[in-house]
């Protein structure tokens, strides 16, 4: 059962079509902008934070599986790809955190009165949902990529 799991993992990250490594392409892009500067509001600066780790952490792994696309990885890229790989695990538990951290910082949001705060805890707030929808789908992408690094692709 765990061989067939393993096979059908293999088959479809070997399937890769070019639409899809340019839609991982675009997501990456969009995780490496500039994390905005705190605008002083705990819980939106809170989950600005935690965006700017996720995205480091997901691009770090794009990064990583990009150098070896089409490349037979050698014994020490292919602990690297392990170690990510349990990074991952790890950074798809900060997403869970940031999904409820959104939704604090947008009622943060709504309850500032200084329009200049307003200005800087929307930017955050904006980078927030970036991260998010770009981090939710890359993540198990670039998990099937490194476990096909893992498993000899």
């Amino acid at each position: 059962m765990c061989a067939a799991a393993l096979l059908m993992a293999v088959t479809a990250v070997s399937a890769q079509t070019p639409e899809e490594k340019e839609a991982s392409a675009k997501r990456v892009e969009q995780l490496k902008s500039e994390a905005p500067k705190a605008c002083g509001v705990a819980e939106i600066d809170d989950a600005a934070k935690t965006a700017e780790t996720v995205a480091a952490a997901t691009v770090e792994v794009a990064d990583f599986t990009a150098l070896l696309d089409g490349a037979t990885p050698s014994a020490e890229q292919i602990l690297r790809a392990t170690e990510l790989l349990q990074r991952i695990e790890g950074t798809s538990g900060e997403l869970k955190q940031l999904t409820e951290a959104l939704g604090k910082a947008t009622s943060s949001l709504k309850s500032l009165k200084n329009p200049m705060k307003v200005k800087s805890a929307t930017r955050s707030v904006s980078y927030v949902k970036t991260v998010l929808e770009n981090a939710t789908p890359e993540l198990p992408y670039q998990a099937k990529l490194l476990g096909a690094i893992v498993s000899g692709k």
